[in-house]
């Protein structure tokens, strides 16, 4: 046995293999006539106690990558030694070197042959040794057989260390066959150089499994250019196209699998991943998604896309498109209290605000202004007031004003924008002030000199009033007056159809009579008499009379007359 593998010395080493324990269950079959057939298999592992249930797939690899295996007797016959060859495609897969496992306790006359070149001892000749092939061979110093000299025996006899270089979908590492290994312990194929003896020489039977490395396939190059309709509205979606195109020089085809697509901004995709690309032509692919911006940010939003290959095809991204966010214009409108109102009224206006961003409402202010003219003229505006917008778009009125004087005025607001919101400016709002209910002409008649006795103690009055409005109202007329000479005398009467003293104040009073007085009209007299004490004998008396007037029930204070009458018993 020892002289026999000295002299065949055919060992091919290609995976590192860690010997496990000798013992482990056999894979291996008796044959039909009882004697125990091993196994020699190839592992994935350099630490491997036992071989694969079939032959492994290793990888996948890059170029420049290197991997160890194993070698792994399982189940014979306890052995003195052994000679076996590895092989694998140098164009794809070399081997780099190898080194024996613990299958052997005591390994003396120990060659290791790789690519034709020892690294241990010598490389046999006539065989098979070459590029891709690595040759072990080494027996038992002691003189004995592995295990103990118990069958079946198992372990690690070999590791061998490989660098990929250059891709292949997979390449086998298998045991070679030559004319110079016709001496072999597998039957099929014959000369398949794998041979393992006891210590007296004799072949045993051993069944061989290999493996297949594999690495990544040649993927096409691609490219990804990303589109997307810009400017867009804030918190309005517009649509990201990615476009994925195969670039190989020849046999490109139409990319497949998922787009993901990314923003610089605040803003949402739907859906995101794209699931699939649509073809669009005979080497590009197209997926189109919505995006939404809920914030403008910086007004500029950069938009990623990131095409994830397919079995065929690279990943690849787009340079980021800028998208131009803008912000959003909500709509204003007003609505003044009263679009004619007499002088003397109070006016006010109303802001709507409708839209924007977001939909549960704009943040902000909105500024009143009044003009003193009916269009809004630029430069002319008094300053009203301002109010913060409330939730969804709840705008509070303007402060109540009460023009000067008759004549045309108007209102717009002023809605100052946001972060996410432009401002805006209303229409021009126009209302008109007409003048109130008045004496025409301050048109009050009296009795100058007044005679106790003979107009019964009355003093008479006549009013003679104008309504420019259009509609009737209801007027009374309140006098105040006192002595030029004793201030203690004095009188607060206010008067309609009759004169009832004045309780504080006009809207105070009860049992007004007030008169009615007519839309339109420009001259319309009343008469009324006001009782007039004895004690206001032999005085003068100054008064203020001021007509009031009321479309509803408050009545409102219009012009005034004032005079002077003697008062005789």
């Amino acid at each position: 046995m020892y002289n026999r593998l000295v002299k065949n010395k055919r060992l091919i080493l290609s995976i590192p293999l860690l010997l496990g324990s000798l013992f482990v269950a056999s894979h291996a079959l008796p044959s039909v006539n009882g004697v125990i057939t091993g196994l020699v298999c190839i592992t994935a592992s350099a630490t491997a106690t036992t071989c694969p249930a079939s032959s492994p797939s290793l990888g996948p690899f890059s170029v420049g990558q290197t991997f160890t295996v194993g070698l792994f007797v399982q189940g014979s016959q306890a052995m003195g030694g052994w000679d076996i060859y590895v092989k694998a495609d140098p164009t794809f897969v070399r081997p780099t070197s190898a080194a024996l496992g613990t299958l052997v306790a005591n390994p003396s006359l120990t060659s290791i042959c790789v690519n034709g070149v020892a690294t241990s001892g010598s490389c046999t000749v006539g065989t098979a040794n070459g590029p891709g092939v690595v040759e072990a061979t080494t027996i038992e110093s002691t003189g004995g057989n592995e295990c103990g000299g118990i069958s079946p025996c198992s372990g690690l006899a070999l590791t061998i260390t490989y660098s990929v270089v250059s891709l292949t979908p997979g390449t086998p590492l298998s045991y070679p066959t030559a004319a110079g290994c016709a001496n072999s312990s597998v039957a099929t194929p014959l000369n398949t150089c794998v041979l393992i003896a006891d210590n007296l020489g004799t072949t045993l039977p051993e069944t061989i499994q290999g493996a297949t490395v594999t690495a990544p396939g040649v993927k096409d190059p691609t490219t990804t250019v990303v589109s997307c309709s810009s400017p867009v509205v804030v918190g309005t979606a517009t649509l990201c196209t990615a476009t994925v195109t195969d670039t190989a020089t020849t046999g490109a085809t139409v990319p497949t699998g998922t787009v993901m697509f990314s923003t610089s901004g605040s803003g949402s995709f739907a859906p995101n991943p794209c699931p699939s690309l649509a073809a669009s032509g005979t080497t590009a692919a197209t997926c189109t998604v919505s995006y939404t911006p809920n914030a403008v940010g910086t007004g500029t939003h950069n938009i990623g896309a990131s095409y994830s290959g397919d079995s065929t095809h690279s990943p690849s991204s787009a340079t980021a498109l800028a998208l131009t966010v803008t912000k959003s214009a909500p709509g204003l409108t007003t609505t003044v209290s009263s679009t004619s109102l007499p002088l003397g009224s109070s006016v006010s206006d109303q802001a709507i605000l409708t839209g924007g961003f977001p939909s549960t409402g704009v943040t902000g202010t909105v500024a009143y202004t009044l003009f003193p003219n009916g269009a809004c003229t630029p430069g002319t505006g008094i300053a009203g007031s301002s109010v913060t917008v409330g939730p969804s778009n709840n705008v509070p009125a303007s402060a109540p004003v009460t023009p000067a004087a008759a004549g045309s005025f108007s209102f717009n607001a002023v809605y100052g924008g946001d972060g996410s919101n432009n401002a805006v400016t209303s229409a021009c709002e126009p209302f008109t002030v007409v003048p109130a209910p008045s004496f025409t002409a301050g048109k009050v008649h009296w009795t100058h000199h007044l005679s106790l006795s003979k107009s019964l103690g009355a003093q008479s009055w006549t009013a003679i009033v104008a309504n420019p409005l259009s509609t009737s109202v209801n007027v009374v007329v309140r006098i105040v007056g006192a002595s030029t000479t004793n201030p203690s005398l004095t009188f607060d009467v206010t008067c309609g159809l009759t004169c009832v003293n004045t309780a504080g104040a006009v809207n105070t009073t009860p049992g007004l009579t007030p008169v009615s007085v007519a839309a339109g009209t420009s001259s319309f007299s009343f008469s009324f008499n006001q009782i007039i004490p004895a004690t206001f004998a032999s005085q003068k008396f100054a008064f203020t009379a001021t007509l009031y007037w009321a479309s509803g029930t408050v009545y409102a204070s219009s012009n005034s007359k004032s005079g002077a009458f003697a008062v005789v018993a």
